[in-house]
Parts: structure tokens; C-alpha cells; sequence
């Protein structure tokens, strides 16, 4: 694995054992997030929810993000974040917090109103046997998150209002196999097609959806 681009462009982290079971974000989908994202990420915190090796977290910092926070609730997997942020040289903007993403979610406060950018990759098998706290999680997360704020969510399958609370107001892009649903927050930075709203759009003006192979 290796960081997209940004100020560690190029330099590789550690990926999990095979055994392992977790499925990092591919290069190709972890380079479209972030290329819509764009200035969106500079100077904010990031917070890599069902953070596995870390990549979208590391990949945030690298493109200017301010700080980041890494939840995992698996032991190894934070191992193994620990490792990549010290490849990496991110300890002093990097925090770890072993623990559900879930329960995290619901204690999670603003410590501001400053927007901050929370990216979801969660197992797969979470949308199929998890969809309602799925849905509760981003719910929650948008009546709490800082005006401004944008949240993206990786899913491998189709997403639907059993899963995105507010299903019209979320941007969704397929690449393969992959969707990303993504949403601005109502406020200095609004939603995609408000005329407040128009940093996404135009982020994303230049990319390609791919279709599946």
C-alpha cells in the first residue's frame, strides 16, 4: 500500500495479514475520494471511522489535513495504525482510539464549530447485518458535526435510504464495484448544487465515474 499524494506521496505503509480479514480502500477509490475532496480536507481533522490500516486518515494528512482520529475497535489493526503513522512521521498530528466506531459515534462532541471531514469505510458485512446503526451512526453524525463539515461514506453495495438518512441529499459515485456517497453539510460550505454549495461540484468536475469492468 502507499499514500496517493499529497506530502507523503509515494511512500508505502503496511497493509493487513491475508488472514486478517481487513479490506483496505483500493488506491484507485482511495485517489477519486480525495481528488473530489480536494481543498476540503486542507487544515481540518479528519476522523477515519472503522479506521483498518489507517489509509484514508494517513492519505488526509498527507493532503494537508490538520489533524487526524483513527477508531478501531481491533487490537491488531491498531497495531498496525500505530506503525504506519510512525512510517509516516504523523505521531504529533495523529490520535488512535481503540474503540467501537459505533459507541464512538454516539459519544462524539464538537469540540468547535470548525468543519471537519469524516471519512466511513466499514466492513461490508456491516451493511448487511448493521444497516440500521449504519443508518443511525450518519444520522447522528449529521445533526452533531460542525456546519460545513463533509462526510463520505465507501460502500460495495448499492446504497439506498435503508442505509443514508436524507437520501437526496447525499452525492453518490460509482467506481466498479465501489459507491461513495458524500455529503457537505448545510452551512459556509452547503450541500452539492446550493448556491452556497459549490466547492464539491467543482472538485469533482473533472472525474470520471468508472463502470464496472
Amino acid at each position: 500500500m502507499r499514500i496517493i499524494s499529497g506530502q507523503r506521496r509515494g511512500h508505502k505503509i503496511d497493509g493487513p495479514r491475508a488472514a486478517n480479514g481487513t479490506r483496505p480502500t483500493s488506491d484507485m477509490v482511495r485517489e477519486s475520494m480525495f481528488n473530489i475532496l480536494r481543498e476540503l480536507v486542507v487544515d481540518r481533522v479528519a476522523i477515519d471511522l472503522f479506521a483498518g490500516t489507517g489509509a484514508l486518515g494517513l492519505e488526509a494528512l498527507s493532503r494537508g489535513a490538520r489533524q487526524a482520529i483513527f477508531v478501531e475497535r481491533d487490537r491488531e489493526n491498531v497495531a498496525l495504525i500505530h506503525r504506519n503513522i510512525a512510517t509516516l512521521r504523523y505521531q504529533d498530528r495523529a490520535a488512535v482510539r481503540l474503540t467501537d466506531a459505533y459507541r464512538w459515534a454516539r459519544s462524539y462532541a464538537p469540540a468547535d464549530d470548525a468543519p471537519v471531514v469524516v471519512l466511513l469505510d466499514p466492513p461490508y458485512r456491516e451493511y448487511e447485518i448493521h444497516a440500521k446503526h449504519l443508518n443511525r451512526m450518519l444520522a447522528g453524525l449529521v445533526e452533531r458535526l460542525p456546519a460545513g463539515s463533509v462526510v463520505v461514506l465507501e460502500s460495495g453495495r448499492t446504497l439506498d435510504a435503508d442505509i443514508l438518512p436524507d437520501f437526496d441529499a447525499w452525492d453518490i459515485r460509482r467506481y466498479g464495484g465501489t459507491q461513495l456517497a458524500l455529503r457537505v453539510l448545510e452551512g459556509p460550505i452547503g450541500p452539492p448544487g446550493e448556491p452556497d454549495g459549490r466547492a464539491m461540484e467543482t472538485a469533482g468536475a473533472d472525474r470520471e465515474d468508472v463502470g464496472d469492468e
